[in-house]
């Protein structure tokens, strides 16, 4: 009743996926990304159920997506599928390091998970840039990626290397010769429209220098075709006010499996 599914069968995912996606966001159009993609854990397990009528995709301890028909709802679905991903590892819902969809459950799905057995973590926010101006300002960085992928490593982290990697767009600014700060855009969720990851040195903080890569990202974005930018996962929902006019555009709730 529960299977695997294989890449050969991404229309179908596609076709479930639009029947049952109820996140604020396009999943369908970033179906293979989301199903099929690697994440920093490795490669995801996808799961459908019966004909299907439900989908489940996991990565290491994080369940990427949890999706059932609308006509199918209230049968029990959506919690076999949660509990096979469960015998696979499972513990934290969305929130996975390196290629999520949303960084969380929207607060009115969270009851869901909080019957079966998950508490509150955490929340955050993803915010909305509807007004992008064409603001190319001072000139950049010409370093090579490889030497801003090592900035970024180095500075912030291997998961927000392993994300960055995949980013269409890398901007960086020097400072005396170094690389000081970096911006990225299109590397989650590519083709929806998606800001981020970014992140300023220590030493070079407080200088205007993020500000600038982030007009320079949502710049890009434009010229891109994007008028509506995401800025996900974050807390500096004033810095973001500030910098680029961002307003919150959705909140989630970070559950994990209690006792875990």
């Amino acid at each position: 009743m529960i299977r695997d599914v294989s890449a050969s069968e991404l229309s179908n995912v596609r076709e479930l996926l639009g029947r049952a996606n109820d996140a604020p966001y396009d999943l369908e159009k970033v179906a293979e990304e989301k199903c099929f993609g690697a994440g920093f854990e490795g490669q995801p397990r996808i799961r459908v159920f019966g004909n299907f009528e439900g989908i489940a995709v996991t990565c290491g301890e994080y369940l990427r997506i949890l999706a059932v028909d609308r006509t199918h709802r209230r049968r029990g679905i959506g919690t076999a599928l949660l509990r096979d991903a469960e015998s696979l590892g499972t513990t934290i819902i969305a929130a996975e390091p390196g290629n999520y969809f949303t960084p969380g459950v929207s607060e009115n799905l969270a009851r869901f998970f909080e019957k079966r057995g998950y508490a509150e973590t955490a929340r955050t926010n993803n915010l909305l840039v509807d007004n992008l101006v064409d603001d190319s300002g001072p000139p950049l960085s010409g370093q090579p990626r490889a030497a801003v992928l090592h900035f970024i490593e180095k500075n912030f982290g291997a998961i927000w290397r392993f994300e960055a990697e995949r980013a269409a767009t890398i901007f960086s600014i020097e400072e005396a010769g170094e690389i000081a700060a970096f911006s990225t855009h299109e590397a989650n969720n590519r083709g929806l429209g998606s800001f981020g990851p970014t992140g300023v040195a220590i030493p070079y903080r407080g200088r205007g220098i993020g500000g600038r890569l982030v007009r320079a990202s949502l710049a890009d974005l434009r010229r891109l075709g994007y008028h509506r930018v995401v800025i996900p996962w974050t807390y500096a929902t004033e810095y973001y006010r500030r910098t680029c006019g961002a307003r919150i555009d959705h909140r989630f709730v970070i559950l994990r499996r209690k006792n875990a």
